[in-house]
């Protein structure tokens, strides 16, 4: 005969998954020296109303996401595969018969302790597996032994196990995200990303990303050196800001927005622009280096719900530039340019003209762009042409009016 597996099962709505959970896990897996825990999120729970929740999908997804690095853990889809409400006899029947020489704990709710005795088909349950709990909020450990010493005496098995334990509820997370609160890191980052992403818990208002959850979302979905360039170029952008007099806030907003597509596949930035509307030009659509700001911008407005025309432009033209731009965007365009990990040959000339002016940088910038274009057999883009056309009229005629 072989070794008994010990295994948990961890059921709930996970609406969303947070760190507490994930802290729960972590210890009982522990205590009671599990193999292995099957996180199983819920289809419809028979004492919560469905209205209100993510989908399945998007609940599924949340908890992959959370316990992906989690040894031992395991997301399983079965009750949502299996729809309608989910009772936990007709779960534990499931992986029983699956895996009949595996003895099942069953994590519960603090909460859901006390009255775990009402549960549909409770003697099934408590034949089937060890049930467990933590103090947690109003519910002391004394009240969980006192019922668990009362479930016992009606055959069940029981483990109290007092540890240190997040306090935090999942209808409290989606109250602050609802109100454009932030998670105080009570989410794990990939799920905090993943809910902005999707815009989940929002209310009819749509509160845009916070810098702190697009940072999330740049963790997620940026490769480690781009997503290190992000972070420089906002940093330049704050301090190329600050020295031209423009919006510091929203120069570090769109320095961490300007690439956020760059990692993503051509074909899905395509799919990005086209489900959004975005026209594009021949010389666009021929040069996938510049999907990525087109797409980036679409990202910004439509999915994280950043309305500010000039960060979302800033974004948009970070690449080719243009005439016209405002003081923002040409922040954008030169941080970009000069941020801490650029190392192209005239990266230390760029760093000194942009402490001198945003226009004489500009031109530079411009000139540079559109001679490297040139030498690589490149399409310029219009909007190039226009913004280098502009900046060096303005100095003409500057030069002019100090002659006179």
């Amino acid at each position: 005969m072989g070794t008994t597996k010990r295994c948990g099962l961890f059921g709930g709505t996970f609406d969303p998954i947070h760190c507490g959970h994930l802290a729960l896990i972590a210890a009982l897996m522990q205590e009671l020296a599990l193999d292995e825990v099957v996180l199983m999120p819920t289809a419809q729970p028979p004492h919560k109303l469905k209205n209100g929740m993510a989908s399945a999908e998007h609940r599924l997804q949340m908890c992959r996401l959370a316990v992906a690095d989690m040894a031992g853990v395991r997301v399983s889809d079965w009750e949502l595969r299996q729809g309608g409400v989910s009772f936990t006899a007709d779960t534990l029947a499931y992986l029983t018969a699956e895996s009949p020489k595996t003895q099942w704990y069953l994590f519960v709710g603090a909460d859901m302790f006390l009255s775990i005795d009402t549960w549909f088909r409770f003697h099934d349950i408590a034949a089937a597996a060890v049930l467990c709990a933590v103090p947690r909020g109003n519910v002391s450990a004394a009240a969980l032994r006192e019922k668990a010493a009362a479930l016992e005496a009606r055959g069940a098995r029981c483990v109290v196990a007092e540890m240190p334990v997040v306090d935090v509820s999942s209808t409290e997370l989606r109250e602050r995200i609802q109100n454009g609160g932030g998670a105080d890191g009570l989410l794990p980052p990939a799920v905090e990303a993943y809910i902005m992403e999707n815009r989940l818990y929002l209310d009819a208002s749509g509160a845009p990303a916070t810098d702190e959850q697009i940072t999330a979302i740049l963790q997620r979905r940026l490769k480690p050196k781009r997503f290190a360039h992000s972070l420089a170029v906002a940093e330049e952008a704050v301090r190329l800001a600050k020295r031209y007099g423009a919006d510091v806030t929203k120069a570090r907003t769109a320095g961490l927005l300007h690439d956020i597509m760059k990692n993503t596949s051509p074909d899905d930035q395509l799919q990005v622009l086209d489900n959004f509307g975005v026209l594009m030009s021949e010389v666009e659509r021929g040069a996938e280096k510049l999907y990525h700001a087109m797409s980036g911008a679409a990202f910004a407005e439509h999915v994280l719900g950043i309305t500010d025309r000039d960060i979302v432009n800033a974004v948009r033209y970070h690449t080719t530039a243009r005439a016209g731009m405002s003081l923002l965007e040409q922040v954008l365009y030169l941080a970009d340019f000069t941020s801490a990990d650029r190392d192209y040959d005239d990266v230390d000339v760029m760093r000194r003209l942009v402490d001198v002016s945003a226009e004489e940088a500009m031109v530079y910038a411009l000139s540079y762009t559109i001679k490297d274009l040139v030498k690589k057999k490149k399409p310029i883009h219009p909007d190039t042409v226009a913004a280098f056309n502009e900046v060096t009229m303005k100095g003409d005629n500057e030069d002019g009016n100090h002659t006179r």
